[in-house]
């Protein structure tokens, strides 16, 4: 990631002294990706003295629809399960079984990856935005951090906190324990 961040100070002529703002998404996503994003932001952000925002993958994703942004997003988190969002509500992780009384009867409906919703609820598949319709994720997340920096608050350091809808694998092998 650090060799990412100073490719693109290469190809912009910009340095990390330029940084005023810096935004990470929160998630939910991989436990050691969330980390790892949130600290390098955190860190990064600290050592310039700029602005910190958060912003959940979700909504970004829902933001890949052309034109308004998808009212629900879906995210293969594994194993069965599925990160599910519907815009003014919190993230859930469901199983892909309990999908379809999940979702509302309309709406437009981002899955990643695209084209999976038709083996997660067959029924919905028509309500999915494809994927030739789908804006790039750059110019979603471009979108969602703008709102994020116009409307939000900027963190303190101690507040970084990654948006967890699964338990740690400990926590889940001591809930199926005897």
């Amino acid at each position: 990631m650090l060799g990412r961040l100073e490719e693109l100070f290469d190809s912009t002529g910009r340095r990390p002294a330029d940084i005023e703002t810096v935004a990470a998404a929160r998630g939910p996503g991989s436990f050691t990706g969330l980390r790892v994003g949130l600290s390098i932001a955190g860190g990064l952000a600290y050592g310039r003295k700029a602005g910190l925002y958060l912003i959940d993958s979700l909504p970004i994703l829902a933001h890949r629809a052309a034109g308004a942004p998808a009212a629900i997003a879906l995210r293969d988190a594994g194993r069965g399960e599925v990160f599910a969002w519907r815009g003014g509500e919190s993230p859930l992780r469901l199983l892909v079984a309990e999908l379809a009384s999940w979702l509302p009867s309309s709406g437009a409906i981002v899955a990643e990856p695209a084209g999976k919703l038709a083996e997660w609820v067959p029924e919905a598949a028509g309500r999915e935005v494809p994927a030739d319709k789908q804006r790039p994720l750059s110019a979603a997340l471009l979108e969602r951090a703008n709102w994020t920096f116009e409307f939000a608050k900027p963190l303190l350091y101690h507040e970084i906190e990654a948006l967890y809808v699964q338990p740690a694998a400990a926590e889940e092998r001591m809930r199926k324990a005897p």
